[in-house]
């Protein structure tokens, strides 16, 4: 078949359609952090096309804002601490992040919600959200990429499903799964106000030119039971996929940690494409049971965990990436690192895979 633009060879790739060949396009989550100023200042895109790879643009532009009329949240910073409070005509709570030098990350130490009065701030401060359109600046960002590779812009209030952003950002792990069963009603209830806006930004986005979307999932049953995924997060996911759908669009889950019981709930919901699948030890699934346990109408993005993409000699690398190519060779895939990569990657790594994809069929 004719030579595929990058853009095309992408976006048939997570939709599972057929392609001139597998594209090649590195996750360069802190990576990129740690180039010279110098290659920073050229951009991503600059970086990925001179390397051979397919440029794709994980969480890149969104077709919303988010804005508050009544509520605000400020911060302040002192011994390595950032704290940040969030301010409702109900009442305020807060957050205490620590910054990591190791990892150039801010890491949440104290979650703001605690309790059942707690979460009741927590939905005045939803109820507060109005989402904004951006529909009009995300076209300009996607004509101006144009073939060059593909955008898969964010989704979600908080660039993620309601319940993971419980998990993460507002309640914690632990105290939410304690909360869910002390006052599930209560969970609902603000869930309710939490699902409706996050609704709004999968409308606006289907009323964009872009054709995928993603969301910062972090999937994992390391923080969520495959119980609580289904009964909260699996529903808004499952309505994301069916109105981007209605408007021939498609979404891709980030799922970058222990997948492994999670891939068929995530299949369930409609979605078109699994980014960041994680071998062990960042994720506790194989590629082989990936594939196994995924259906075919399912792409994968990923393969190449963080530190074996650090760790491995070049030669062993690409006879593991020959391995997953035929592994999947019957579904759609996208060569990649899976979630991040390590600072200090030999660039050698990068040119030798964007090399083997254009010969190796």
């Amino acid at each position: 078949m004719d030579e595929m633009t990058p853009k095309q060879r992408l976006l048939a790739s997570i939709k599972g359609e057929k392609t001139d060949r597998v594209p090649f396009s590195p996750f360069l989550a802190y990576y990129f952090d740690y180039l010279p100023e110098d290659v920073r200042a050229k951009g991503d895109r600059r970086y990925l096309e001179e390397m051979g790879a397919d440029p794709l643009f994980r969480g890149a532009g969104c077709a919303y804002g988010v804005q508050r009329k009544n509520c605000s949240s400020s911060e302040r910073y002192a011994d390595g601490k950032r704290y940040v409070t969030f301010s409702t005509p109900k009442g305020d709570f807060y957050a205490e992040y620590t910054y990591a030098p190791a990892a150039n990350t801010w890491f949440i130490t104290k979650h703001p919600i605690e309790d059942e009065d707690g979460l009741m701030l927590l939905k005045a401060f939803y109820e507060d959200v109005e989402i904004v359109s951006n529909v009009k600046g995300l076209n300009r960002a996607y004509a101006d990429l144009g073939e060059n590779g593909l955008m898969l812009p964010i989704m979600g209030t908080d660039c993620k499903s309601s319940f993971q952003g419980m998990i993460e950002t507002w309640v914690g792990t632990e105290n939410l799964a304690y909360l869910c069963e002390d006052c599930p009603d209560t969970i609902k209830e603000v869930l309710e106000v939490m699902y409706s806006k996050s609704r709004m930004t999968a409308e606006m986005s289907a009323q964009s030119d872009a054709d995928a979307f993603i969301s910062w999932e972090d999937s994992s049953t390391t923080n969520v039971s495959p119980q609580l995924y289904n009964e909260y997060i699996a529903p808004e996911i499952s309505d994301w996929c069916k109105i981007l759908g209605n408007s021939g669009k498609v979404y891709v889950q980030h799922a970058c940690g222990h997948v492994k019981d999670l891939l068929l709930p995530m299949a369930a919901q409609g979605i078109c494409a699994v980014e960041s699948v994680s071998p062990p030890p960042t994720g506790n699934v194989t590629m082989e049971q990936t594939a196994a346990i995924l259906p075919q109408n399912v792409a994968v993005i990923g393969g190449i965990e963080p530190v074996q993409m650090l760790n491995s000699p070049l030669d062993e690398l690409l006879e593991y990436a020959k391995k997953l190519i035929k592994m999947n060779k019957n579904r759609g895939f996208v060569l990649s690192n899976s979630d991040s990569c390590p600072p200090y990657v030999e660039y050698e790594k990068f040119t030798a895979l964007a090399k083997l994809v254009k010969e190796f069929n």
